[in-house]
């Protein structure tokens, strides 16, 4: 069975194990940087982990996330998920064939947060770790 993320007309195809293991990635990154304002987010994505998400039910961004700052939240922690998994932080590396995959689920879910959040702010970009080490190699800090 798959399921979706969406908002309005983009979204991600998943399968169901997909998505369990994208949502389990994005809680693990987002509680190893969460700050005090944002532990309601992430304890709201466990209680809609166990209560609400099940098989073929995916993620209406708009439905399930109507607050700016908390797809702003969800968009930086998705994005620092495709990295994670990258840098083999999140997820078992003893094989690796998923990898790639989840890297491009992680990262196009990021990027629909990011569409979410623009559709009211047009000019604004997650701080995502990729943004802030980018923007040290441009400027000549490292």
């Amino acid at each position: 069975m798959a399921c979706q993320i969406t908002f309005k007309d983009h979204w991600v195809q998943l399968n169901n194990r997909q998505f369990s293991n994208l949502i389990a990635f994005a809680i693990e990154v987002a509680q190893a940087s969460v700050v005090d304002s944002e532990v309601v987010y992430v304890d709201r994505m466990k209680r809609m982990r166990d209560e609400c998400l099940w098989p073929g039910r995916g993620i209406e961004i708009e439905e399930d996330f109507p607050d700016i700052p908390e797809r702003k939240f969800w968009s930086r922690i998705f994005l620092d998920t495709s990295r994670a998994i990258f840098e083999r932080e999140v997820g078992s590396h003893e094989h690796t064939y998923w990898q790639a995959q989840a890297i491009h689920q992680a990262h196009s879910t990021g990027l629909l947060f990011e569409c979410a959040v623009r559709d009211s702010e047009p000019r604004w970009s997650a701080d995502t770790i990729d943004r802030r080490e980018f923007e040290r190699v441009v400027n000549g800090i490292e």
